[in-house]
């Protein structure tokens, strides 16, 4: 695997339980972004690995909604389920009652989600799901970047659109250019 597309995981348990859980996928053929994202994702908190199956039910292909009121959550563990949840299908509510109510919790505004210390593995779950859209930037297209904004920044937006319109492959896939 090369670092493009290496994986950071929180601790050893963590990288244990998401290889454990793939293994489980393969047999089924559900390796893609939706159920690697989610089982990084759960697979991050304590509280969420150890509770799995009652949040996620791999074989029905299902999130259980009603797991956030669990009496084994915490706030922490809340957020890292709602994380997942909003990966898996960009859910929105806590519960079976908040769908029928159309009821949106604020526990999915991303600045609830990501005020904790799991942030950065968050964002990895991120990169796990959309890995189009996550791409590292290389240090030519950082030095493309800066000399864009300095223009931006000294009131010279023509020739920072100049340089927009030369360096458009900026964003697009290594592979691809």
């Amino acid at each position: 695997m090369n670092n493009k597309n290496k994986i950071n995981f929180i601790n050893k348990e963590h990288e244990d339980f998401y290889k454990e859980k793939m293994k489980i996928l393969q047999q089924y053929g559900k390796t893609d972004v939706y159920y690697r994202s989610i089982v990084y994702t759960l697979g991050i908190c304590p509280t969420t690995r150890e509770n799995f199956e009652q949040i996620f039910d791999i074989q029905n292909r299902e999130i259980n909604i009603n797991s956030l009121q669990g009496s084994y959550q915490t706030e922490t563990s809340e957020k890292v389920t709602r994380m997942a949840f909003s990966l898996w299908n960009r859910c929105m509510y806590d519960s079976e009652q908040d769908i029928e109510d159309e009821k949106i919790s604020r526990g999915y505004n991303i600045c609830e989600i990501f005020s904790c210390s799991y942030a950065p593995y968050f964002y990895e779950s991120i990169k796990i799901r959309y890995p189009e859209y996550t791409n590292e930037i290389n240090n030519y297209d950082i030095q493309q970047l800066e000399k864009i904004n300095e223009y931006y920044t000294n009131d010279k937006s023509e020739d920072a659109d100049n340089l927009l319109a030369e360096n458009d492959s900026i964003f697009i896939e290594e592979d691809e250019r």
